[in-house]
């Protein structure tokens, strides 16, 4: 860990090009705004080498999470580089293989890994500028960076060599038989890393995050502040258990993780804002009606092409211009938009540049497929109204057909003269706005991509407490968002069996302590907030009982704002119908209500009681009566005490419905955003773990996820329909994962 000589580490790492040196350079840090106590001088080109590397993976690891999964589909402009992976041809004929295969390349993660081992090998976090440990909290960046690469490379190849030497030579023969015999797979990549995070998370946690000022891209209306190229550690371990799901406790130690990062970001007043992609209704004069999707709102947070904010946690920028660094335009240009880097001088002799996109059919090697398009016309927009004075709802009115509002700003509809109208990818190229007739417009070039966006770890958050066995609160997330007034509380009381001389105390959920009723989870019931309450940890990953939390429903983003009135996005017929739809409900929904019902009509009986007693503790006889009669009150406090009833157990079968719905909700908010696939991987995993299901669930999950992304049909519509041969090949989980180079040594 120690280095004495700063000068000595950067002459080492410029030996192997890790070091920017241009003062032209995107990722050369503005030096006039750097404010800490210390000289980054010694500290900032190492970091920023590493993060150039990482600029030259992103795109490849983009593509990856995406084309393999279930939401993209080939166009007749398709390459036989992009087709053989969306269609898992694993034959040397069809190139690929990696290194054969211009997006297959496992050396480009390697690359980002070894220079991080070399820097960590070397730095000295005992040095001391101006009594600031200066270099631990850029040591603690590194290894979140290599951890991220290694979760990236484990996603996307299934099982590596785990390397944390400096490899300075071709001769080492750890790609065949790694240093230990070491491989790195989902089963053991967290205790493979955790002992370094957990040292650099005890870092952030105490001394904070490196701070560079603003970065570059070379387009005067795009700086980057460097906070927004920070990689987190409590997330990564997060995704680390999450990804493991070996057991309850994993999933605990997933949500730990996430949720403190979360609250960290509540203190600060972030949250998942009501930033919502909306539809307008049109009547038309002979009574017709359209609906016309405005999406400006959702797109301003987290995915607009030159602004940034709190939901976007980590990205990587890319440069308007070679002359600044890398530009990133690879994935943009396969989704059908062509692109143009210029750069202009100034009369002042100052340089910038810019990216400009134009949208060529014959570019468009992929599409959206049928079955996200299905799923996003099969969401039920709502549109509620209510009370002025009590804000109570009066009404809902669903949009029928409307579908997901996010998809026009997903996937819109571009015209063009030769190739017609057809939709297309726009993750890459934002646009602003839908026209009259339904052709998105105002589109530009995103000069970023993302790494982790808010809402997107708000989701793995839900995933981790839905199989930690909190399925509604899981539910939440997606369907009010989890804050003081959305979360009820538990309220008690005694019941009295008169008849039977016993006493017990019973809970219910208190409308009266929460400011928005219509738009509460009550759904959430007794039972799971008993649960929650008793988790010794409960603290850590469960308590949205301070008013820094500020939520909305994930969900909300594109159904329109949910309420008590609307029916057809409640809990009840969200996950109890898909349970249904599984052929798997056992009239839970029955029971459930008959046992709040008993609940709470004891629990009446018990006020009504006290409320019909008199102030005295006795009841005074007729004069010339005999003794005193105890009340009501005083015999009962002689009635047998027995123990609360014990909550009910998490229902399995809406923990398997509830995870289903988490996977599509990852498909409506973050598609094309490089991580479906990875999130289909990890979530099959959790099923194909679950003691309750079969041991391989998950894997025809999977298989007949993706098996069925051409089918033009509703979401569980003929489920029997898919492609057999794709349905095949994806039961054999080896053929998930890319295969790793071939070595003859």
């Amino acid at each position: 860990m120690k280095h004495k000589s700063i000068l000595s580490l950067l002459i080492f790492l410029m030996g192997f090009g890790a070091v920017t040196t241009s003062c032209e350079d995107m990722l050369t840090p503005d030096m006039n705004r750097y404010a800490e106590n210390f000289s980054g001088k010694d500290t900032i080109y190492f970091y920023t080498g590493i993060l150039r590397n990482v600029q030259d993976m992103v795109e490849q690891n983009q593509l990856l999470g995406d084309l393999r999964s279930d939401l993209v589909a080939p166009t007749a402009y398709v390459s036989d580089s992009v087709s053989g992976i969306i269609n898992y041809d694993r034959t040397n004929a069809n190139a690929n293989r990696d290194g054969d295969n211009g997006l297959l390349n496992r050396s480009a993660y390697y690359k980002v890994i070894n220079q991080c081992n070399f820097y960590l090998a070397k730095v000295d976090t005992s040095a001391v500028k101006n009594n600031i440990y200066y270099m631990k909290r850029e040591y603690a960046q590194v290894v979140d960076i290599r951890a991220w690469a290694y979760i990236q490379l484990v996603q996307t190849y299934g099982r590596v060599p785990f390397i944390t030497k400096p490899v300075d030579n071709a001769d080492t023969g750890w790609e065949t038989k790694p240093e230990g015999d070491i491989w790195a797979t989902a089963d053991n990549l967290v205790d493979l890393l955790k002992g370094d995070l957990e040292r650099a998370n005890a870092i952030e946690h105490t001394l904070g995050y490196p701070q560079y000022g603003e970065f570059a891209t070379g387009n005067d209306n795009f700086k980057v502040n460097s906070s927004y190229l920070r990689f987190y550690s409590d997330i990564l371990l997060g995704d680390l258990y999450l990804y493991r799901g070996a057991s309850k406790q994993d999933y605990v130690e997933a949500a730990k993780n996430y949720y403190y990062f979360l609250k960290e970001q509540s203190r600060k007043g972030v949250g998942v804002s009501g930033s919502y992609a909306t539809f307008g209704k049109n009547i038309n004069t002979n009574g017709s009606y359209s609906y016309s999707p405005n999406i400006n709102s959702w797109v301003s947070r987290g995915l607009a092409a030159t602004s940034l904010n709190a939901e976007n946690v980590t990205l990587l920028p890319s440069a308007a211009n070679s002359t600044f660094g890398r530009v990133l335009t690879k994935v943009a240009q396969i989704y059908g938009f062509d692109s143009n880097s210029t750069n202009s001088t100034s009369s002042s002799g100052s340089t910038s540049g810019s990216v400009s996109l134009s949208v060529n059919y014959k570019s468009r090697q992929v599409e959206p497929s049928n079955a996200y398009l299905n799923l996003c016309k099969a969401q039920n927009y709502s549109v509620t109204t209510s009370d002025n004075t009590t804000g109570a709802p009066t009404s809902v009115e669903y949009y029928t057909g409307a579908g997901d509002a996010r998809l026009a700003a997903t996937a819109p509809i571009f015209e063009t003269k030769e190739g017609g109208r057809n939709r297309y990818i726009v993750k890459e190229a934002p646009v602003t706005y839908v026209n009259a007739s339904s052709t998105a417009g105002g589109y530009d070039f995103r000069h970023y991509k993302s790494i982790y966006r808010l809402k997107q770890i708000y989701l793995r958050y839900a995933e981790a407490i839905n199989r930690a066995g909190y399925p509604r609160l899981a539910y939440a997330v997606l369907n009010t968002g989890l804050t003081k007034n959305t979360v009820p509380e538990l309220g008690d009381s005694i019941a009295y069996d008169d008849a039977a001389h016993t006493k017990q105390l019973v809970y219910y959920l208190d409308s009266t302590k929460t400011t928005t009723p219509y738009h509460a989870a009550f759904f959430v019931g007794v039972d799971e907030l008993r649960r929650a309450q008793a988790e010794p940890e409960y603290a850590k990953f469960l308590d949205f009982t301070s008013n820094n939390w500020s939520n909305v429903g994930i969900h909300e983003m594109g159904t329109g704002v949910t309420s008590s009135m609307d029916s057809l996005n409640s809990f009840a017929l969200a996950v109890h119908g898909n349970i249904a739809k599984g052929g798997k409900i056992k009239g839970r929904i029955l029971q459930e209500k008959e046992r709040c019902a008993a609940l709470a009509a004891a629990n009446v009986q018990s006020i009504k009681r006290r409320v019909r007693l008199p102030w005295n503790d006795v009841v005074t006889p007729e004069e010339g009566g005999g003794t005193t009669t105890p009340s009501l009150e005083e015999q009962r406090k002689d009635y047998e005490t027995l123990d609360p009833v014990e909550p009910l157990a998490a229902d399995p079968a809406e923990i398997n419905a509830v995870e289903t719905l988490i996977a599509d909700e990852y498909a409506l908010e973050t598609a094309y955003e490089g991580t479906r696939m990875f999130d289909l991987i990890r979530i099959a995993r959790h099923m194909n773990l679950d003691s309750n299901t079969a041991a391989d669930y998950g894997t025809k999950w999977l298989a007949w996820k993706i098996a069925r992304r051409n089918f033009d049909g509703a979401p569980y519509e003929t489920p029997a329909t898919y492609d057999g041969l794709l349905f095949g090949k994806l039961l054999v989980e080896d053929n998930w994962y890319i295969i790793s180079p071939v070595y003859n040594k």
